[in-house]
């Protein structure tokens, strides 16, 4: 069990390392939060070549934007990626950062994506899943991140767990499509939190932040269905019973388009 925010965390098998490495390598780079992931998950210290093997552009102008308010500008790894015409088109595709996980893995597992209508249900059930062992390791989440909460506190985090009831009633402000990490999750008797982990320090505890399951499966549902989404990793040969295993939940193993 990992501690966080006061409350224990089911931490699913095989995540150690990767947030090890997570602590030391924030911030990320500006607009490069796919390949970021793609690099910690498979070990890889490269990440300019993988921001290339996926496909990231970058946009050059004013981007205060593209990160949470008090983070300062911090664009490097930009040498040899496309510039972006605008900075809606600005950043990495979801099946960009399985290009990268494939071009940069030596450990044998496959990227396998889940995507679908994002229910809170749905949600805890593909979180029981992982904190068995179904795909060890990071998961890599591509969330909007209005609908995350930007300050949980204890008390509702633990109101949360007890009665399911959202005690946040507005969304934050930094409103932008995002790829972070998950490691573990809380069940409680009425409701679930994920853990995250974030490319940004300010965000929770060192870029670690724990956030309601319902509000995550907003983020994850964006602004239609199979348009955000979750990438697994696991060894060939266990990709069939995964997507079984996916299929039976309701969720779809299949890339999705960001709208």
């Amino acid at each position: 069990m990992e501690v966080l925010n006061g409350v224990e965390v089911r931490a699913f098998p095989g995540t150690s390392d990767v947030l090890r490495a997570h602590a030391a390598a924030l911030p990320q780079p500006d607009q490069l939060c796919g390949p970021f992931w793609a690099a910690l998950v498979t070990g890889r210290p490269d990440l300019g070549r993988l921001a290339c093997a996926a496909g990231t552009a970058v946009w050059e102008g004013e981007a205060a934007w593209s990160r949470p308010a008090g983070e300062p500008a911090h664009a490097v790894n930009w040498e040899g990626l496309p510039r972006a015409a605008s900075p809606e088109a600005a950043g990495t595709s979801p099946d960009g950062v399985g290009r990268a996980l494939r071009s940069g893995a030596r450990d044998g597992l496959e990227a396998v994506p889940v995507t679908g209508e994002w229910t809170t249900g749905r949600l805890v059930a593909l979180l029981r899943l992982l904190v068995d062992g179904a795909a060890p390791g990071v998961v890599i989440a591509n969330p909007h991140t209005a609908p995350l909460v930007r300050h949980a506190d204890e008390a509702g985090l633990r109101a949360y767990l007890d009665t399911g009831a959202d005690p946040w009633p507005t969304e934050q402000e930094w409103r932008v499509g995002h790829f972070v990490g998950v490691w573990g999750a809380v069940f409680g008797r009425r409701g679930a939190l994920v853990a995250l982990a974030d490319g940004y320090p300010s965000l929770g505890s060192d870029g670690l932040h724990l956030q309601p399951a319902s509000r995550m499966a907003r983020a994850l549902a964006r602004s239609a269905p199979g348009s955000g989404g979750l990438i697994l990793r696991t060894p060939k040969a266990r990709v069939p019973w995964l997507e079984d295993r996916l299929t039976e939940i309701g969720l779809e193993p299949r890339w999705w388009e960001n709208p």
